[in-house]
């Protein structure tokens, strides 16, 4: 089911961590040599720009291929430009996937921005074709957002894409969201519907990361994590909440009115950032950290909003005067290493584990085995074998 080869996404973990350890001193150079030849890097993934420009001259090339045979069939598409479009539609969508997956198999392209050019367009394709073919019948958004998830769940499981993973989860809280605003008591609890949803899409994210080819999935992987603690911060944010309600329920006031069981959602504003990074400190997890620092400063502006006392401009320069002195003081303190943190930068080195045991021992192992085959002396002549004997 998966289109790239799972040992090109080793070896390239591999030779990451192998640099990684490098650059430490906990390899030596032979040692890293050793590893980038047992473990070779044999895919063409070129360095960002180059990804960025392949990527839009691939989807300029789309373009203008579809241009082209609308031009070609153009007296079809006016007598018919339902059945033309679908033609077309599914016609470039089927050609993109079958060139893809050749480029894949016969070049060994992987992220190259060549494949990430050619899977959405041909994503655009079919999700076309599945709108063209729904429209007529007017079904509810959640619906169709129903009909064209497999297109994505089957790109994500082949390919691992970033982006697909992404719109994924926007599809899925887009269906939840929408039906549940088909029901009176979907409407009255969406906010804990959307907590118990982002909370359930954590844990099987977490369970996720325990198979055995997690390294293939673990970009995005990472992207589901962060969206699920994201998402299950927004949907009980007192903000969110208040003005979500009113939207749902089309009140146009300069201010929204007050929501039902207001104090719960303040304690969720305070009580979740507060969460995140106690879990992010205690794990060392940069996420967890990163959005409990985020959270706590929407959570801040939360209050402002409503409960200003202040000007804007002045909140913000002590707001920002605050947020530079701590973080000068903390990173004073962590010069030197205090309860396991540093301000030292460590390159995603989380220690020394299990794996750089395994590792440098399998490298010592490859090393061990080379013997000095060329000895000099012996030869017919003078000169270490100069005569063509050794």
């Amino acid at each position: 089911m998966k289109a790239y080869q799972q040992q090109w996404i080793d070896n390239s973990f591999l030779q990451s961590k192998a640099q990684d350890w490098f650059e430490k001193g906990l390899l030596s150079e032979e040692q890293n040599i050793e590893i980038k030849n047992q473990f070779p890097l044999d895919f063409y993934q070129p360095n960002p720009f180059i990804r960025i420009a392949l990527f839009l001259f691939t989807c300029l090339a789309c373009i203008f291929s579809v241009s082209l045979l609308y031009l070609i069939f153009e007296s079809t598409f006016r007598e018919s430009p339902k059945t033309g479009l679908t033609i077309l539609a599914l016609a470039f969508g089927i050609f993109s996937v079958f060139l893809l997956e050749t480029l894949i198999t016969t070049k060994k392209i992987f992220q190259s921005g060549i494949d990430n050019g050619l899977l959405y367009c041909a994503i655009v394709a079919f999700v076309t074709v599945i709108y063209v073919q729904l429209e007529p019948l007017h079904l509810p958004a959640w619906l169709e957002f129903t009909f064209i998830m497999p297109f994505f769940l089957v790109a994500y499981i082949r390919y691992a894409d970033v982006f697909v993973a992404c719109v994924i989860y926007f599809l899925l809280v887009m269906i939840l969201v929408d039906f549940s605003l088909t029901f009176f008591i979907g409407k009255t609890l969406l906010p804990f519907i959307m907590l118990l949803f982002s909370l359930g899409a954590y844990y099987f994210v977490e369970k996720l990361k325990q198979r055995a080819d997690y390294l293939y999935y673990e970009t995005s992987l990472d992207i589901f994590k962060t969206l699920t603690l994201a998402s299950a911060y927004l949907s009980v944010n007192y903000f969110i909440v208040r003005e979500g309600n009113a939207m749902i329920n089309k009140v146009i006031t300069s201010v929204a009115p007050q929501i039902g069981l207001a104090p719960l959602f303040y304690f969720f504003t305070i009580l979740i950032p507060i969460v995140y990074i106690v879990v992010g400190l205690k794990k060392r997890d940069r996420t967890f950290l990163t959005l409990g620092l985020l959270t706590a400063g929407f959570s801040f502006f939360t209050y402002r909003y409503y409960f200003g006392i202040i000007p804007t401009e002045i909140a913000l320069l002590i707001c920002g005067t605050l947020l530079i002195g701590t973080a000068s003081f903390i990173i004073y303190q962590l010069k030197q290493v205090k309860f396991g943190f540093t301000y030292a930068p460590d390159s995603n080195y989380e220690g020394l584990n299990i794996d750089t045991l395994l590792l440098s021992e399998l490298v010592n192992h490859k090393l061990g085995q080379h013997n000095d085959e060329l000895k000099f002396g012996g030869g017919s002549t003078a000169g270490g074998g100069a005569g063509g004997e050794y």
